[in-house]
């Protein structure tokens, strides 16, 4: 199950990464501006965030690894229909239909591998997360040298495949790890239900999803997607190699940062190891927010501010899983990304709206203050790490 759940979430960054080397084209294509980018990023996000509040709801009626399945394909319908589309508004709705598919790979996911190790819990997600972005990794280079020899449109088509492949392997597995999925329906119905008021009537699991909330970067699909590759092609008129090599170094940061600060939370406090690492994402955002041209010194800071603000989600999401049950686990991690994923949108067009007005500099420094507002939050939190699940 970890190898399959490794691979699907590789596949699923895989799909956002590109979005990163394609939207400068996009946008030129399409007419689009920052702000319009904005506004694309935030409607994805409320319906992924939407989906994934909902997420707890099925499980107890539906095999999570169908679930899994049935997302991944709707992943490459949206991926199918974004090559399709021909204009701004057909392009909302398409990249819309691919949200709502891989809004079941967060929760689903890390409610199975949580409760098949419950021991581990940070260094198996913080696993699980690196080995997702190296689908990230390899979505940078692989997008750049499609570029050279295809349009946006091309590479949408090649990369539907994947998500089909991935969503007809979810058929052939079982989960094993899901409890009570018996009785009428109406029971797993107000099964669900009292696992949801379980989940809202415990403090630490709300501040936890504050704590991911009032962060503004390092969320998969989130600003570091969105808007580093237009900042670099349009402020610095780098190429698209150059683009393609910087936009690595981000990608390699969230590899390297979640496995470092995964394996940190096992061993010490979780909620102190958190704070460094927000301390550390803000100190790495203000020095990225006012660095000018020069390749070699930002392929280093883009690395360093991508390890730093790529673990905030690792370690919340053990922290989630400690602090509930087996049963209500899915409805605590459906919670937790709805909660979390909810204030993206805001964050996506503040920061659209500000490169737009004001440019990048401004845009990111904003940013950086919203991790000193996460280490206050937690400052409230008192520490949970249970022996068994």
């Amino acid at each position: 199950m970890l190898h399959l759940s490794n691979v699907s979430h590789a596949v699923n960054h895989f799909q956002n990464q590109m979005m990163t080397m394609l939207y400068p084209y996009i946008m030129a294509d399409l007419g689009m501006s920052y702000t319009a980018v904005g506004v694309l990023s935030a409607i994805c996000s409320v319906l992924s965030s939407v989906c994934q509040g909902a997420s707890g709801f099925l499980t107890p009626f539906f095999s999570r690894c169908k679930l899994l399945g049935f997302g991944n394909l709707g992943i490459a319908l949206g991926t199918l229909m974004s090559g399709l589309a021909p204009s701004y508004l057909a392009m909302i709705v398409a990249r819309g239909v691919a949200s709502i598919g891989s809004s079941a790979q967060h929760p689903v996911g890390y409610s199975i591998l949580s409760s098949y190790f419950p021991k581990n819990r940070a260094a198996v997600m913080a696993l699980n997360t690196s080995v997702s972005n190296v689908g990230t990794l390899v979505a940078t280079p692989l997008a750049t040298a499609l570029l050279l020899v295809m349009g946006w449109r091309q590479i949408f088509f090649v990369v539907t495949i994947a998500s089909v492949v991935m969503g007809l392997v979810y058929f052939f597995f079982r989960d094993y790890g899901m409890p009570g999925r018996s009785g009428s329906g109406r029971a797993r119905l107000v099964q669900g239900f009292g696992s949801y008021r379980r989940v809202l009537k415990d403090r630490n699991m709300l501040l936890i999803a504050c704590v991911f909330m009032v962060g503004g970067a390092g969320r998969d699909g989130g600003v570091n997607q969105i808007y580093f590759a237009p900042h670099l092609a349009n402020d610095f008129g780098y190429s698209k190699l150059t683009i393609g090599i910087l936009i690595t170094a981000i990608s390699v940061g969230s590899i390297l940062g979640p496995l470092f600060f995964g394996w940190l939370s096992d061993k010490f406090s979780r909620v102190r190891m958190l704070q460094a690492s927000l301390a550390l994402s803000c100190v790495g955002t203000l020095w990225v927010a006012h660095l000018g041209p020069g390749e070699v010194m930002l392929f280093i800071s883009l690395l360093l501010y991508s390890a730093f603000t790529a673990s905030r989600g690792t370690q919340t999401q053990a922290i989630v899983a400690d602090a509930t049950s087996n049963e209500d686990r899915d409805a605590a991690f459906s919670l937790y990304f709805l909660l979390g994923f909810l204030s993206q949108p805001f964050w996506v067009l503040v920061t659209g709206f500000l490169m737009d007005t004001a440019g990048f500099a401004t845009a990111l420094t904003l940013l950086s203050g919203t991790y000193i507002v996460g280490i206050f939050v937690l400052s409230f939190m008192k520490e949970e790490r249970p022996l068994t699940s």
